[in-house]
């Protein structure tokens, strides 16, 4: 049996907030979270500088970046790691290091997939700014005019699932769901079943702020009410085809092609005795996990993916004004004290002063984090295969070494993106 346990999203990247089982042997499950962790890198590092300019400067940034990478991975101890630092412009750099296989000795590729966890919010609360756009759904609307009888707070609206507000229970938070899971990990979960582990509300709507994944398991299932689709071809159709992002699937809703990292605990978080987390089959990190997971955070990509997915979303090209607007509002929020400001689906994080949005991802063997900068257009993306590291850390080496070079300004003429690959 699997001992399972989760974090809860929106700690400070310093202060892992930790709810877990007593359990400290076998592989853990954990969703949305930061937490703070330690392989060792060797090799090195190419980069193609963009055309149409001088090569130097693109190279120079390049170099800074790869460098950045090999020593946050050499300092805590990562298995593999994948990072994608994307300019306003398109220019973009994509570095991965390390291992996706410790046992088969596997590298991390460009296209090796991550699990991305509460990353996958950021898609829900799209589509369903989108829908409320067109008018298929309105931000006021109560929980039970779409799901009668839907555990939780019945009179919370669809804004308070969307920044958690609603009250509602997570039911992540209880061993009796962390137990069932690790007991039978091969075992598809539907969101009915997960919602059954809800418990009392803990306030009513409105009066308080508490993340729970209960919140966009609900949405999940208003959306493909409201529209009679699944969530996962939505996705597709609206924003993965359109954005060319052929690297991320909604697990348990499509097929997950690999190549893909195995996730791993790493208990003692300070050296390569690490527990790879699979149960054999395609889903990251195991089936029980993923399946219960669901539109809360079951979608897997790459840094590249999730580079392009930000740029597009906060830069204004996924949603019209007024939606965006909605989406980062923070003040609803703030006077509620959350542990970051939290909008519609996006946490406010400050690195070295600079305000950036996105959203952090935890689940058991993995931890990833997406940051847009707005006051640059930049975006920072990484992905590890521990759950142990806080990823935070690497988006301030990389954003340091991006400011070493003299800010965000894109280091040469448009071209094609350079690629750093650093051998294990």
């Amino acid at each position: 049996m699997l001992a399972v346990a989760v974090l809860a999203c929106g700690a400070a990247p310093s202060e892992p907030a930790i709810a877990s089982n007593p359990a400290t042997t076998g592989a853990r499950a954990s969703t949305s979270g930061i937490g703070g962790g330690a392989v060792a890198a060797g090799g090195s590092a190419t980069a193609s500088p963009g055309s149409g300019g001088s090569a130097a400067p693109a190279a120079a940034v390049a170099a800074r970046l790869s460098a950045a990478l090999l020593r946050i991975r050499s300092v805590d101890h990562l298995p593999g790691v994948q990072a994608a630092v994307g300019y306003p412009d398109g220019w973009t750099w994509n570095g991965h290091a390390g291992f996706a296989d410790l046992a088969t000795r596997q590298p991390v590729s460009t296209t090796t997939l991550f699990d991305v966890g509460s990353i996958t919010k950021t898609f829900v609360a799209a589509l369903t700014l989108q829908l409320v756009d067109q008018g298929v759904l309105g931000l006021s609307d109560p929980l039970s005019r779409w799901l009668p009888g839907a555990a939780g707070n019945s009179g919370a609206t669809i804004r308070e699932l969307l920044d958690h507000t609603s009250g509602i229970d997570d039911p992540f938070a209880h061993t009796s769901l962390l137990d069932a899971l690790g007991a039978r990990p091969r075992v598809a979960w539907t969101p009915a079943r997960v919602l059954r582990y809800v418990g009392r509300p803990h306030f009513a709507p409105g009066r308080g702020w508490y993340y729970s994944n209960a919140n966009y398991l609900l949405l999940g299932q208003i959306l493909q009410k409201a529209t009679g689709q699944s969530v996962g071809t939505l996705i597709r159709q609206r924003f993965l085809d359109p954005l060319g992002m052929s690297h991320t699937f909604l697990q348990g809703e499509e097929p997950v092609p690999g190549p893909t990292a195995l996730g791993y605990d790493a208990p003692a978080n300070t050296t390569w005795a690490l527990t790879a987390l699979s149960d054999g089959s395609p889903y990251l990190p195991f089936t029980s996990l993923a399946t219960a997971l669901g539109t809360a955070g079951a979608v897997v990509s790459t840094a590249g993916d999730l580079s392009r997915w930000a740029q597009a979303l906060y830069g204004g090209r996924v949603l019209p004004a007024p939606a965006l607007g909605e989406m980062l509002d923070f003040g609803l929020t703030r006077g509620l004290h959350p542990r970051w400001p939290y909008g519609l689906g996006v946490q406010e994080v400050t690195f070295r002063g600079q305000a950036s949005w996105g959203h952090s991802g935890l689940l058991s063997g993995y931890h990833a984090a997406m940051r847009y900068f707005p006051a640059t257009g930049l975006t920072i993306v990484v992905l590890v295969n521990d759950d142990t590291t806080n990823p935070d850390a690497l988006v301030a080496a990389l954003l340091d070494a991006v400011d070493a070079s003299g800010g965000a300004a894109p280091p040469g003429s448009p071209g094609p993106s350079p690629s750093a690959a650093v051998t294990p």
